[in-house]
């Protein structure tokens, strides 16, 4: 019994490192599949990052405290969150025009839009 509860034992052990692996594996597709989609979005901009940082912080009147590339866009955009009087406001900047696409507050359960 004792030979048998080892092998029981093996080949779970063999399962959980064959799944962990299989996991593995299709996190770090996806992974490369977003890069890959990020990379292509950040093909089409026309205008750089530090610009569209510079059109957040004067269309907020604030400073700049995080920046990236918008992914849940189809459409090159960055998100800037942009940090006045004490709040954070998030500003999505047109990658094509430099144009500033929306504001919102992002502190209050209820966000307030500006749509330009």
């Amino acid at each position: 019994m004792n030979k048998q509860h080892h092998k029981i034992l093996t080949a779970l052990f063999t399962l959980v490192i064959i799944a962990s692996s299989a996991a593995n594996m299709a996190q770090a597709s996806e992974s490369k599949e977003e890069e890959a989609k990020e990379v292509a979005l950040f093909s089409q901009a026309k205008i750089s990052l530090i610009d569209a940082i510079k059109a957040a912080e004067k269309k907020v009147g604030g400073k700049a405290i995080e920046a990236e590339l918008d992914d849940e866009s189809n459409t090159v955009q960055f998100e800037i969150e942009v940090l006045k009087d004490g709040k954070t406001h998030e500003v999505i900047v047109d990658g094509k025009t430099g144009k500033v696409l929306k504001v919102s507050l992002e502190d209050e359960s209820s966000e307030s839009t500006e749509k330009e």
